[in-house]
């Protein structure tokens, strides 16, 4: 992995084998990131999606196998129990064009994977909220 920061963007690309979600939380640990939105391009493998069942409040997980295209990929770095914490999305195809999408447990990089953080200068935190079941920003003045 290597990166390069520009005033309120850091510019990362990740190499093949590593772990794309762990990347984007090292660099954003490695350069005190308060906030950061990500977007991301590139080429992975196995990636674990998920979909959040608000019903259950249980995230229904699924590994696809094989090698994959990053159509999108968008997502943000905030804080979670005082720790900083990824939260992605994407959007995938395979050799056949058929695409699948979801919230990004973690996959590796295949071939490329290029992503932009775009820096925030406040701090946003995450919040429980039982009713939902997750945790979300809480964007309330401090």
């Amino acid at each position: 992995m290597n990166y390069i920061k520009d005033e309120n963007k850091i510019y990362l690309s990740i190499d093949r084998g590593e772990k794309v979600n762990a990347s984007l939380l090292k660099v954003c640990e490695e350069n005190r990131v308060e906030f950061g939105w990500i977007n991301g391009i590139g080429a992975v493998e196995n990636p674990e999606l998920g979909y959040y069942d608000v019903k259950s409040k249980e995230y229904i997980k699924k590994t696809f196998e094989g090698d994959f295209e990053i159509v999108s990929l968008i997502g943000n770095m905030s804080f979670k129990d005082g720790n900083r914490f990824i939260h992605t999305h994407t959007l995938l195809t395979n050799e056949e064009f058929k695409a699948y999408g979801g919230h990004l447990f973690e996959t590796r990089i295949s071939a490329a994977g290029e992503f932009i953080i775009t820096l925030g200068k406040i701090r946003i935190d995450r919040e429980y909220n039982k009713d939902i079941g997750l945790a979300l920003w809480n964007c309330k003045e401090k």
